[in-house]
């Protein structure tokens, strides 16, 4: 018999320890719901809470049927002794009960983004991180749906149409680190923003690849290029190999300085003949994109059905950095030939009388601006943008942007910026961005939605500038979610009252 003393070799946990039982503030937001589903399909104890308002929402409806053990309000006695840390998203405005009650109990909080760092420095994974100042989403998706050969998962801030944030497997795992995940406002100085966390991790992330799309400013995360350069940088510090697309100005800032001493491999995609990966330009035919991919001094031919050129252009990065990790092209070309798009990204909502209502969770001036642009491509009537402007803080730093985004339309229709803060202290910033919109498209092409007694619903307001063949682009991620199915309800029957339901 052989008596021989073997080491034993300890099996890696699935999470890490810090997330081996964490409690998710409002867990069903942007950017969080993805966590809370890798973490619990990983085997964590996930507890989290939503608003009132959110309990009966689809999400909440997915997390719980994902094993996320989900309780309705904002309680400290939510945040039980068990639980090994605490993460919110960062959009937490004045004092919190659960943020509270974890620093009484001495428990770990920690901010998403630290979360996602401690899950990309756990060993036992491929890590595949997106990142840039905003406009992930798709590039994201897109990888995700490229790489999803049975053994990746992921954790996106953003769904495909036919997908899902959160994804947990045993080998690659795709992370969106995009900040921008849902309404960040400013707060005053002592909320939690502005609390000092101390530094939990004990590793750094180790990437296998970083994509970074977009590097720029992008209030209130970065406040000019510079800071998005900086953070783009480090995250591109942290992998073995950066893809960098050419298109942007800021990427090729970004190689300039990851050249500046020893780093990650880099590798370009872009339209110029000497990018490492080369695209050849891009053939919309009214419900897709055909595309070919130069890699290697071989041509790969793709189809991608979605809209939009800029969208095109980053699910182009994301087939690159495939194929730099050595994926099959021919295997990438069938799975994204499924990949619709990200949910409510140029997505048609519906058609009546003629009106066909299109949604748009843009945010950023930039992503406003493609999602405009590639509207004028869906239809060959004229083009209505409803724009929602997102927080008084992004609004504020980006009003002239905004405005002038919307100067490819043929009317802009503008709704209340959408916040969280009960009370404004400064003027509407809605003023500035109007003042840009009538520079852009003339007096008479801009409309504000006005919600005093004895108006017209925006639906009814927004109808009334419609004509058969129109298409109406709805833009936000707020109450610009209701508009199109209200709108339509609207259209199919202008005497009825629209159901509160909608």
């Amino acid at each position: 018999m052989d008596t021989t003393t073997r080491p034993t070799t300890k099996a890696v946990p699935a999470v890490p320890e810090l997330l081996s039982a964490p409690h998710l503030v409002d867990v069903a937001v942007p950017g969080m719901e993805g966590l809370a589903r890798w973490l619990a399909g990983r085997g964590a104890d996930v507890t989290g809470s939503v608003p009132p308002a959110a309990q009966d929402s689809p999400v909440v409806a997915g997390l719980r049927a994902a094993g996320v053990k989900v309780e309705v309000g904002f309680e400290a006695g939510h945040v039980r002794t068990d639980r090994t840390a605490v993460v919110w998203s960062g959009v937490v405005v004045g004092p919190h009960p659960e943020l509270d009650r974890a620093q009484v109990l001495r428990l770990p909080v920690l901010g998403r983004a630290l979360a996602l760092a401690a899950v990309a420095a756990h060993p036992g994974h491929q890590v595949v991180a997106v990142g840039g100042s905003h406009s992930t989403a798709t590039a994201a998706a897109a990888l995700a749906a490229a790489l999803d050969d049975g053994t990746t998962g992921w954790i996106l801030n953003a769904a495909s149409r036919a997908g899902s944030v959160g994804h947990a497997s045993e080998g690659r795992l795709v992370v969106d680190f995009c900040p921008d995940t849902a309404t960040h406002e400013a707060t005053p100085p002592g909320a939690w923003q502005h609390r000092p966390a101390p530094h939990y991790l004990d590793k750094h992330p180790q990437l296998a690849i970083a994509l970074i799309t977009i590097t720029g400013a992008n209030a209130p995360h970065h406040a000019d290029t510079i800071e998005g350069l900086n953070a783009a940088e480090r995250l591109a510090r942290t992998a073995a190999t950066v893809v960098l697309p050419t298109w942007e100005r800021g990427s090729k800032i970004l190689r300039e300085r990851l050249g500046d001493r020893p780093g990650p491999s880099v590798v370009t995609v872009g339209l110029d003949q000497d990018d490492d990966v080369r695209i050849l330009v891009p053939r919309w035919t009214g419900d897709r994109y055909h595309v070919a991919l130069q890699h290697q001094g071989e041509q790969h031919p793709f189809i991608l059905p979605i809209a939009g050129r800029h969208h095109a252009l980053a699910a182009c990065a994301a087939i690159a950095t495939a194929l730099v990790l050595g994926e099959d092209p021919q295997a990438v070309a069938e799975r994204l030939a499924r990949f619709g798009g990200v949910e409510r990204s140029l997505a048609t909502v519906g058609t009546h009388s003629q009106i066909t209502v299109v949604d748009s969770r843009a945010r950023h001036p930039r992503e406003v601006s493609g999602d405009v642009v590639a509207a004028r491509m869906l239809t060959e009537g004229s083009v209505i943008a409803v724009l929602e402007p997102d927080g008084v803080a992004r609004t504020a730093a980006h009003a002239a942007e905004l405005g002038a985004a919307l100067g490819n339309a043929d009317r802009a229709v503008l709704l209340p910026v959408s916040t969280p803060l009960a009370t404004l202290y400064a003027d509407d910033p809605l003023d500035a961005v109007e003042q840009a919109a009538r520079q852009a498209l003339g007096t008479d092409a801009v409309h504000r939605i006005r919600s005093s007694p004895g108006e017209p619903c925006a639906e009814q307001q927004i109808a009334a500038l419609t004509a058969p063949g129109d298409l109406v682009l709805v833009i936000g991620t707020d109450q610009a979610m209701r508009i199109g199915p209200r709108l339509l309800f609207h259209l199919a029957a202008p005497n009825a009252p629209i159901p509160h339901q909608l």
